[in-house]
């Protein structure tokens, strides 16, 4: 999970920038050039061009204007969007291969939504890696990515994913016995990406029994975490100390939805902690690597909360995508692996996290510049996704440019993987982006298999920043009457 910074965020990020040495590169410095002949827009003193990204319908089409940005200033340049910063921004395969492999460091610094640090200085909640720095994160960081992202862990993964998606298969074929339904898409889907962390938290052998009051509590949860993002997102043009100070609404929403979240995550984790039968999970994994009971829920109740948007919104944007491309659902019903082609294409056009950031250690050569220590790098994801100089026919849905094999293929002249990152690249990556991919392709595989979707949406939806990138309006289904197997209809019973 990856957010825009704010200005204060950044500085902050800076004064705790670490010692790293950065690739530098082999051409005199006298011959590189310095960030103020990189191309940019004109600024005003103290509020930079804030006025400009509010003449273009302000932060919630942040990604749009930073591409508007780049087809007039080019693949590098600098914006004070305001304050004093200059922010870096680049969309060149290259230079973001090059930041996330050579230039971030052994402890790679990346900026937070100001919010968010705020929350953490007045309340020491002591969060989890995403909050680490330092050899705190990379020890921690180490035994994460032995569980989660290592070659054989998918293995453990697939069957908690596997039966979370079962149950939720399940839930919609009973609904739809009754007739055709309308689901609350964001919502189920926040709710569903949650089922599958707790599943992957617990292991396939000791899911945790429902009851009524635990299905209220994930309901909840669920809710509150929405709502740290959407609160966020209000707060981000306003003064937030000054909002926190005189506790004003926003401030107390999101303080409130905080709150809530990490309250929740922890009394779940406990509750894995102190069950008598531990399963074989991630919780019980990380307790054999001698971590103790009270990081193993800072890390994990972190990892909760952090994790539901990527696939939530994922999953969204892909049934979006289907249901206006109807002809690739036979694609996919004639062949099993090709959904993974269509969830690599929507993370393409619509990557949940618009803009990666990284702060540099040192002063680094990046492209044919030369920038100082604690200069902010931001990679434009959702541009980068979208040039043609990347991918042919960049606008369009087309999932089998990613199989080397289709004929249809050799008419797309350009084809840049490097170009689109929807999980990040380098140490501080996404964590859970193993875990992700299984859960996303094993869910719409199973939606397009045994349902028939039927789009309700009569106007254009649009993709707005809100801290990730999501529909401007609800997306909306009808889930018509599937044919049930033998096997769901004996699991339907017994969920009665």
């Amino acid at each position: 999970m990856h957010r825009f910074p704010s200005m204060s965020s950044i500085r902050s990020a800076v004064r705790s920038r670490n010692s790293n040495r950065c690739s530098m590169s082999t051409k005199p410095h006298k011959s590189l050039r310095t960030i103020d002949e990189m191309p940019h827009k004109k600024s005003l003193p103290i509020i930079g061009t804030k006025f400009d990204l509010f003449s273009a319908g302000g932060g919630k089409n942040l990604h749009k204007y930073i591409d508007m940005r780049h087809k007039q200033l080019g693949p590098i340049f600098y914006e004070r969007l305001t304050g004093k910063t200059k922010l870096v921004f680049i969309s060149d395969p290259t230079h973001m291969k090059s930041l996330f492999l050579n230039l971030e460091g052994k402890y790679p610094a990346h900026i937070l939504p100001e919010p968010w640090v705020l929350y953490e200085k007045l309340y020491g909640s002591k969060r989890g890696l995403f909050f680490m720095d330092g050899e705190d994160w990379l020890i921690n960081r180490r035994i994460m990515n032995k569980h989660l992202l290592r070659e054989d862990s998918d293995v453990w993964l697939r069957a908690p994913i596997r039966t979370a998606v079962f149950h939720f298969i399940c839930n919609w074929k009973l609904r739809a016995q009754s007739g055709n339904f309308s689901p609350n898409l964001e919502s189920e889907f926040y709710r569903f990406s949650t089922d599958v962390i707790l599943a992957v938290l617990q292991g396939n052998s000791a899911l945790l029994k429902p009851t009524p009051e635990y299905e209220m509590l994930l309901l909840l949860f669920s809710e509150a975490v929405k709502k740290i993002f959407s609160t966020t997102t209000k707060l981000y043009a306003l003064p937030v100390e000054f909002c926190q100070r005189w506790n004003l609404k926003v401030w107390r929403n999101f303080k409130q939805s905080v709150d809530d979240s990490i309250s929740i995550a922890q009394k779940i984790v406990y509750e894995m902690l102190h069950t008598k039968d531990a399963g074989d999970g991630l919780v019980k994994r990380l307790k054999d690597e001698n971590m103790s009971d009270e990081l193993i829920t800072r890390i994990v109740a972190d990892f909760v909360i952090a994790a539901g948007d990527t696939t939530a919104y994922t999953s969204l944007w892909i049934l979006f995508l289907l249901s206006n491309n109807t002809e690739i659902l036979t694609e996919m019903n004639d062949n099993d692996q090709y959904v993974k082609n269509v969830v690599k294409e929507a993370m393409r056009l619509y990557p949940v996290a618009p803009f990666l950031t990284r702060i540099l250690p040192k002063q680094c050569v990046l492209g044919p510049y030369l920038l100082e220590e604690g200069t902010p790098v931001i990679a434009s994801i959702y541009t980068s996704g979208r040039d043609e100089q990347n991918f042919s026919k960049a606008d369009q849905f087309l999932p089998y440019r990613w199989d080397r094999n289709d004929q249809r293929k050799k008419d797309l002249v350009n084809h840049v993987p490097s170009a689109t990152l929807p999980f990040a690249f380098g140490a501080r990556s996404c964590i859970g982006k193993k875990m992700a991919m299984l859960q996303m392709t094993e869910l719409i595989s199973q939606i397009v298999k045994n349902f028939d979707l039927k789009s309700m949406n009569n106007s254009d939806v649009d993709a707005v920043t809100s801290q990730v990138l999501v529909p401007n309006k609800d997306i909306k289904f009808t889930i018509r009457k599937p044919k049930i197997d033998q096997n769901s209809q004996r699991h339907i019973q017994a969920e009665k």
